[in-house]
């Protein structure tokens, strides 16, 4: 079967799993796409099993104006084939937070470019961007072959978006620090530091943010 036939059959089982309740609440919660057929992602999830690891058709998949095609995508893709310029492309479809969260949750983590276009991103004026490489860092922080050394200088950088912490941000941000935390002792100190400091900022956001991970730190 064809990369084309294969996003045509695939299509088609979309199709089939349409909820339109579901794609309807999702516009009212902001998360918007040019179609939406409301599907699941759990259901996705079973979708994409027949065919991991064909990079090809999640290429072809990501190229389509459908949300389903595009989750899809990342569950599919070879992280190991994934390339810096794949994942910048793919970053420009970064319009709401659930795209955000399943691209970087679900594939790009896994790549060897991650921490490169990770701090890039914490470091972009845009949210979603933000968003992203905050995710990126809070899933690599697990990763025992990654230095503690790499992972340190988040935590001040995530400290200085204190005043500019909001919604689409504030989780991610408390995700990143509390997993670098668990890297190690002198992690957890210094996490702990940069969160006693965040309790003073004006923005009642990373006030909390900033409580939240004291109270879990001294659990």
């Amino acid at each position: 079967m064809t990369t084309l036939e294969k996003v045509l059959e695939i299509k088609s089982l979309i199709l089939h799993r349409a909820n339109g309740e579901v794609a309807d609440n999702m516009r009212l919660a902001g998360i918007i796409y040019k179609v939406n057929y409301g599907v699941p992602i759990p259901e996705l999830k079973e979708l994409a099993k027949p065919y991991k690891g064909d990079h090809e058709l999640a290429l072809a998949l990501f190229s389509e104006d459908i949300r389903e095609c595009k989750i899809l995508a990342t569950l599919i893709a070879d992280p190991e084939r994934l390339t810096g310029e794949v994942m910048d492309e793919w970053a420009t479809e970064f319009t709401n937070p659930e795209i955000v969260e399943q691209v970087c949750g679900n594939l790009f983590w896994k790549s060897e470019y991650a921490l490169a276009r990770s701090i890039e991103w914490c470091l972009s004026d845009n949210d979603l961007m933000r968003k992203a490489g905050l995710l990126i860092i809070a899933r690599k922080a697990s990763d025992p072959s990654i230095k503690e050394s790499l992972l340190e200088p988040y935590i001040g950088i995530i400290e200085n978006m204190a005043e500019e912490l909001n919604d689409l941000t504030q989780t991610a941000a408390q995700f990143a620090l509390r997993e670098i935390s668990k890297r190690s002792a002198d992690l957890a100190k210094k996490v702990a530091e940069a969160a006693t400091r965040m309790t003073e900022a004006e923005n009642e956001l990373s006030a909390w943010v900033a409580n939240e991970l004291l109270f879990e730190l001294t659990e």
